[in-house]
C-alpha cells in the first residue's frame, strides 16, 4: 500500500498587496462586474486610494443552532441565518470619493479650485442611508513559485453600514473606516472571489498587476 502524497506547496500560498491598477473600487449598482481575476473593470469603477495596512477583512457569520431529541442525542444542526461584513480603512481624505463613500454622495460637495482657493469640499452629516454600490477588492502576490497570483473580491450589492471614528489629532492620519455590508444579488450571492495562480500552459505567467 503507498503512503499518501503531502500536497504542501509553498507556491499556492497568498498575501495579497494592492493592485497598481486600484484595490478598493466601487461603481453604480447595475454597473457591468468582472467575472474573472483578470478581467478588466468597467469605467465606471472609482478606485479609492490608499488603505491601511490591514487591507481588507472580510466576516462571514453562518449562524447554527443545534436541535436535540429526548435522552440528549443530537438531531441535527440547523443553519439559522447567513450574511457577509467587511471593513477596511480608507486614508485619502482630501478625496472627495472617499468622502462620499463615508458619508453618502448626495451628502458631498466639491467647489472646484480658483487662483486663490483650492478644492473645497463640503460634508453634510445626518442620518440618511448611505449609497448601495458594486465594490471590488483587488489584490496581487507573487508566489514562490515566480508567478504573479491574482485574487479578487468582488460584491454586487453592498451598503457601508458603519464609519468609525474620525479624529482629528497630528498622531494620526485622518480615515474613513469602513463596515460594509453584502446583500444578495439576483443570484442570492452575497458575493464572488475569483484566484488565479499566474501559471499559464506556455509556462509563463499573466501580465502585470
Amino acid at each position: 500500500m503507498s503512503s499518501p502524497i503531502t500536497a504542501d506547496n509553498v507556491g499556492q500560498t497568498i498575501a495579497p498587496s494592492p493592485r497598481i491598477t486600484g484595490s478598493v473600487l466601487y461603481a453604480p449598482v447595475g454597473t457591468p462586474l468582472p467575472t474573472s481575476s483578470y478581467a478588466t473593470l468597467n469605467s465606471g469603477f472609482t478606485d479609492l486610494g490608499y488603505v491601511d495596512e490591514n487591507g481588507l477583512k472580510q466576516k462571514e457569520d453562518r449562524s447554527n443552532t443545534d436541535v436535540f431529541v429526548w435522552g440528549g442525542d443530537l438531531l441535527g444542526t440547523l443553519q439559522e441565518k447567513y450574511s457577509r461584513t467587511m471593513s477596511f480603512k480608507l486614508y485619502q481624505f482630501l478625496d472627495s470619493n472617499v468622502l462620499a463613500a463615508g458619508y453618502g454622495n448626495n451628502n458631498v460637495s466639491v467647489t472646484y479650485a480658483t487662483e486663490s482657493n483650492g478644492n473645497e469640499t463640503a460634508v453634510k452629516m445626518n442620518s440618511q442611508i448611505l449609497d448601495t454600490l458594486s465594490w471590488v477588492f483587488d489584490g496581487y502576490y507573487y508566489t514562490a513559485s515566480g508567478f504573479e497570483a491574482l485574487v479578487r473580491v468582488v460584491v454586487p450589492v453592498g451598503r457601508i453600514t458603519q464609519v468609525g471614528d474620525v479624529d482629528l489629532t497630528n498622531k494620526a492620519f485622518m480615515s474613513i473606516e469602513a463596515t460594509l455590508k453584502a446583500f444578495p444579488d439576483a443570484n442570492k450571492n452575497h458575493g464572488y472571489l475569483y484566484v488565479n495562480d499566474g501559471i499559464t500552459t506556455g509556462g509563463g505567467g499573466l501580465g502585470g498587476s
